[in-house]
């Protein structure tokens, strides 16, 4: 699996994800904290299978950064 989901989205994605869940554990639904397992996972691993359908890599822009 090659990376897909940039630094930014993963960031962003972990945060969701614990969003997701805190609203499940505030509302008492499992269904909704579960589904926020799956942008904290995709945020982890930096791979996502949507964006791979699609055609999109975040990590591309941080392959061409010229850090001189």
């Amino acid at each position: 699996m090659e990376c897909n989901v940039g630094l930014k989205e993963q960031k962003l994605r972990v945060l969701a994800g614990m969003a997701i869940i805190g609203l499940g554990a505030y509302y008492n639904t499992k269904a909704l904290a579960a589904i926020g397992l799956i942008p904290i996972l995709t945020g982890m691993i930096r791979w996502c299978p949507i964006n791979q359908a699609i055609g999109y890599n975040g990590c591309a822009d941080e392959l061409v950064k010229d850090y001189t």
